[in-house]
């Protein structure tokens, strides 16, 4: 009989810190042979770990039956084989949810890499794709996010969701990123089924059931989405282009016929740029969205900058602006690694005075060796309107804590 799935998230973490101190041991001196040098490895190489993770609601939501939203066991594998100049990667999760109560499993990346000639790289199958020069904040990023595992306290790696794609890169005297996803690839939004959200339509906080479920634009080719970026550095400054053409990532749109939420088609139009100046590094991004109901503009600056040792300070100034509405929003991350970098400190907050709502991420990650490492933080969500893009999820709040054994 299998183990309760509440029970059971701290088991193979704790297993594996035991493998971990073992490994302490003085096994003395091993004759390494001058043949092993210089070789190339032949067939797959294997790593990944094995987690526990936990977080429980600080504040009580009637709608929900579960107080937390994580408690599970989980592990990863992933694993790369060299064929000829070319690479095949794959990385896949296989976890114990117990608030699900269910086994659940993601294939993060299956993918193929390959140079074509001197100057063109080939990566087909399934990736994550990012880019852009927001922190947390994303304007010609158009790749999956994952929102559900970032507000519920799983590892920040999370945020970025697998996508099935086709790359290719060209560097030139202008380098040139194409991708193009055969089938609209949305966020991993919030559906009300482990965590609450504010509805428009039913004018309050909402639950599942009944889960948010869209109308899927899922048809091969006709929902497919291209982005490119164009890109090259001038005198240290990283200057970039960007294009995007398919569909918003949230459900935003809506089927009156059907009585269901869509993805509206989504075009987008960007800039950026990025270099050293005043003592760090300084960021512009400009963004241009097309879509249903209203277009709208993007811009994001911000600053990074360590004044003392291991103490790293980043800000950054965020607009939306559509029609007439504008939101602003302030960011301000503080990273302090201590105890010769064992130790990591680190602050994120987000504040939308138009919005009257804040989001704060604290968190604390030690590294008890190489394979081991502990973690706790929270998102801590509060504001003043019940409709507000942070004050909204305030019944979300919660503390984490996870352990990981790497292997």
């Amino acid at each position: 009989m299998l183990l309760s799935l509440r029970a059971a998230f701290f088991v193979l973490p704790l297993l594996a810190a035991s493998i971990s101190l073992a490994q302490e041991a003085d096994w003395g001196d091993d004759d390494w042979g001058d043949d092993d040098w210089g070789t190339e490895p032949e067939g797959w190489a294997w790593y990944g770990f094995i987690e526990g993770a936990a977080a429980a609601r600080t504040r009580s939501e009637p709608l929900l039956e579960e107080d937390s939203t994580l408690a599970e066991t989980r592990v990863q594998l992933e694993g790369n084989r060299a064929i000829g100049r070319g690479e095949i990667s794959f990385k896949g999760d296989l976890w114990l949810d117990g608030v699900t109560d269910n086994v659940e499993s993601d294939l993060r990346e299956a993918n193929f890499f390959t140079p074509i000639g001197d100057s063109v790289d080939l990566q087909i199958g399934r990736q994550i794709l990012t880019w852009g020069t927001g922190d947390l904040v994303f304007l010609n990023d158009l790749f999956p996010k994952d929102f559900i595992s970032f507000f519920s306290g799983r590892d920040d790696e999370y945020l970025k969701a697998p996508a099935n794609a086709a790359k290719l890169s060209w560097y030139g005297p202008i380098a040139v990123d194409v991708v193009w996803m055969p089938m609209a690839a949305p966020d991993r939004f919030l559906t009300g089924e482990r965590l609450s959200y504010f509805s428009p339509m039913a004018g309050e906080r909402v639950a599942a059931p009944p889960r948010l479920d869209p109308i899927d634009r899922d048809d091969f080719a006709d929902d497919s989405e291209f982005s490119i970026r164009l890109s090259k550095t001038i005198n240290g400054v990283e200057l970039a282009g960007y294009g995007f053409t398919g569909f918003n990532k949230q459900p935003t749109g809506f089927d009156q016929q059907a009585q269901r939420a869509t993805f509206p088609r989504l075009n987008v139009i960007g800039a950026s740029a990025r270099g050293s100046a005043f003592g760090g590094i300084v960021n512009v991004e400009t963004a241009m969205h097309e879509t249903e109901p209203e277009d709208q503009f993007r811009f994001l600056t911000g600053y990074e900058h360590s004044p003392i040792g291991d103490l790293t300070l980043g800000w950054q100034y965020y607009l939306e602006s559509e029609d007439d509405d504008d939101r602003h929003l302030l960011t301000n991350r503080i990273t302090w690694q201590l105890l010769q970098q064992d130790l990591t400190a680190s602050l994120f907050t987000f504040y939308s005075a138009s919005d009257e709502g804040w989001y704060l991420r604290p968190g604390l990650e030690y590294r008890f060796s190489d394979q081991l490492t502990g973690s706790v933080g929270g998102n801590l969500f509060g504001g003043d309107e019940i409709s507000g893009f942070y004050s909204q999820l305030e019944n979300n709040s919660n503390v984490f804590l996870r352990v990981r054994y790497q292997f």
